[in-house]
């Protein structure tokens, strides 16, 4: 589990409480990721880069990360393994739409982020919104209701006259 309960205010330097109350928040991360965190955090202490802090991203002059030179950092490098450019503000705008994609509501999503409704999230996340309408559509699409009549009339042509009615009514057969 993640605890937010700070923001770092990187033009004043200073810790500060977060924007709005619901910025403070517990996000939930994977066992393998909070594994990783904590190894990352015990080899960072284990070779005194950190001897300041216990947070998990430090900086080496400072006891929080320079944003300027992480965001330039980040830039640079997606640049040279990905062929774009991509910012810490990216990642948490891509999380969020493979959260939407993967079908997680979007008021999980808006506390996930700290944001105080799930309005706000849907505007901005509004183009993620519609993509998913679009795939619920094709999804709607491929559903082959006329197979069941096109069975309801086979069905119905190979049995005798005599034979009692025998119709397909919501994809079962009735006598």
């Amino acid at each position: 589990m993640i605890h937010v309960t700070k923001t770092y205010d990187v033009n004043n330097d200073i810790v500060t409480t977060p924007k709005t109350d619901f910025s403070i928040r517990d996000i939930y991360i994977q066992d393998e990721l909070a594994k990783v965190c904590r190894k990352a955090l015990r080899m960072a202490q284990n070779d005194n880069v950190v001897r300041f802090s216990n947070l998990l991203f430090t900086g080496t002059v400072r006891e929080h990360v320079d944003h300027f030179a992480y965001n330039k950092y980040l830039k640079e490098n997606s640049m040279k393994a990905i062929g774009r450019s991509i910012t810490p503000h990216t990642l948490r705008h891509t999380h969020a739409s493979l959260l939407m994609e993967q079908g997680i509501d979007i008021d999980s999503i808006s506390k996930r982020l700290g944001h105080n409704d799930s309005k706000v999230t849907k505007e901005i996340y509004l183009h993620v919104t519609q993509k998913l309408e679009s795939k619920r559509n094709e999804q709607l699409k491929a559903i082959k209701i006329f197979l069941i009549l096109e069975l309801q009339k086979s069905l119905w042509y190979y049995l005798p006259i005599h034979k009692e009615k025998i119709s397909v009514h919501n994809n079962s057969i009735r006598r």
